[in-house]
């Protein structure tokens, strides 16, 4: 992320955080005082886990009750990542990774400029439970997480690296036999008495077309209930598991080209045509290597952020305060 990014980025982590003002949950400024953590000399307070929760908050809660347990998911997430902020930063500083007082100057002056006033500024700040030189350093720290991890954690795997992984493991790539499947799903209305009997009446039409001659993904399109319907019911290639055994036991007895006969369970009635059928096969390196590439870089990723963390923490003690009592993580 270059620099303009980064300060977009961190504005908008304490910005974000002013939209929950007046919605039950305030920052406490009290709790600046409040130690919870320590990482090294480095102390965490309240305020800056309930500053972090704020940005963390799933957006889904914005308009309605956060229960006790989810509110203590995302405290703890908060606390952590602030723990981890400071085991990054102090690697950063470690690796000789610096940021200059420029450049943190030129920042401020962008933020200004783009609120209207220095003082204006300010006052967002203190609302968050910041001053500017407060502003000033988190803005330092996640610039240099930032550049230690493009620098050290940044990974550029290329095809060959991928074949070899592919090559040496084989086994994970090996999927079971699969049917493609076009499916009609019609629910029922558990509200409505003659909820079943209408939804039988209309699977019951959707049959008969198809019998009929009707191509089956107009008919799926017209009256299935399944998302599958805006693609005319087509849902790819599926292995066992996929279906309840009551609609499996259909399924596998299909060839292809056949369409099964109305199915009834207790959600309601399916219909399935067999369009094709791959026995158990080793899907070829073309077929999966964006997606291996993805998921490799991500595990690399994951465990290079774990190792700069525990050597981190070889230097730095981390202790964590609960209701009085103190922790080492």
């Amino acid at each position: 992320m270059n620099i303009k990014g980064i300060l977009i980025t961190f504005l908008g982590l304490f910005v974000f955080s002013f939209g929950y003002e007046g919605m039950g949950w305030s920052i406490d400024p009290s709790m600046k005082e409040k130690v919870v953590a320590k990482v090294g000399d480095t102390e965490i307070t309240e305020m800056e886990v309930q500053r972090m929760m704020k940005v963390l908050l799933p957006m889904s809660f914005y308009h309605r009750n956060i229960t006790d347990d989810k509110l203590k998911e995302i405290r703890e997430k908060a606390l952590q990542s602030l723990i981890n902020r400071e085991l990054m930063y102090y690697e950063a500083k470690k690796k000789g990774i610096k940021v200059s007082k420029e450049e943190i100057d030129k920042l401020i002056d962008e933020l200004i400029k783009q609120y209207g006033s220095k003082d204006k500024i300010e006052k967002l700040l203190k609302e968050a439970g910041l001053t500017l030189d407060e502003y000033r350093k988190e803005l330092e720290k996640r610039i240099l997480v930032d550049r230690l991890l493009n620098e050290h954690i940044k990974v550029n795997l290329t095809e060959e690296d991928l074949k070899k992984y592919y090559e040496e493991n084989k086994n994970k790539f090996k999927e079971p036999a699969s049917v493609k499947v076009r499916y009609i799903y019609i629910k029922v209305d558990p509200t409505d008495p003659k909820g079943r009997l209408k939804a039988k009446e209309k699977a019951e039409k959707a049959y008969k077309e198809i019998m009929e001659g009707k191509d089956f993904g107009d008919v799926a399109y017209k009256y299935s209930e399944d998302l599958s319907r805006i693609k005319g019911g087509d849902i790819g290639f599926i292995h066992k598991g996929r279906f309840p055994s009551q609609i499996e036991d259909e399924i596998y007895k299909l060839k292809v080209g056949e369409v099964s006969k109305i199915i009834e369970t207790d959600i309601g009635f399916h219909i399935v045509k067999i369009e094709d059928k791959r026995p158990e096969r080793l899907v070829p390196f073309d077929e999966i290597k964006e997606k291996l590439k993805k998921e490799l870089t991500q595990s690399i990723q994951e465990k290079k952020y774990e190792e700069m963390i525990n050597d981190a923490k070889k230097d730095l003690k981390v202790e964590i305060y609960e209701e009085g009592e103190k922790k080492n993580s």
